[in-house]
């Protein structure tokens, strides 16, 4: 990871490949980082946050996703949004800064996919 900082607040972009659950890119204004820490030979973070929709705002309801580290990229906040939307930049940097524990994340993960699966919705 190069850049920037997976944090509470943040706007993340994560494409299809890089996160579970769910299908096509993910963008996450992110809430709340639940757990870091190894996954199948990769770095994961399991997050909560809401979507962002592509016309910028965000959806009510919060969501969980297992994210992969080096696949994450913070988006930049735009320079003029409406009032109230949380606007999305067409290029994202890397995240990087986030400690993993030595802590295997299996649990994580199949606990992460029971909430996901009940939280997911596109």
């Amino acid at each position: 990871m190069e850049g920037g900082s997976l944090t509470v607040g943040a706007t993340i972009r994560v494409p299809d490949d890089g996160y579970r659950f769910g299908e096509g890119p993910l963008t996450l204004r992110v809430t709340e980082v639940l757990s870091v820490g190894p996954f199948e030979g990769r770095v994961w973070a399991e997050v909560r946050g809401h979507e962002v929709t592509p016309d910028g705002t965000l959806r009510s309801r919060a969501r969980f996703a297992f994210v992969r580290l080096d696949r994450v990229r913070v988006v930049p906040p735009a320079v003029a949004a409406p009032a109230g939307a949380v606007v999305v930049a067409a290029s994202a940097e890397p995240v990087a800064g986030v400690e993993a524990s030595a802590e295997p994340l299996g649990a994580v993960a199949a606990a992460g996919s029971a909430r996901a699966a009940g939280t997911a919705s596109r």
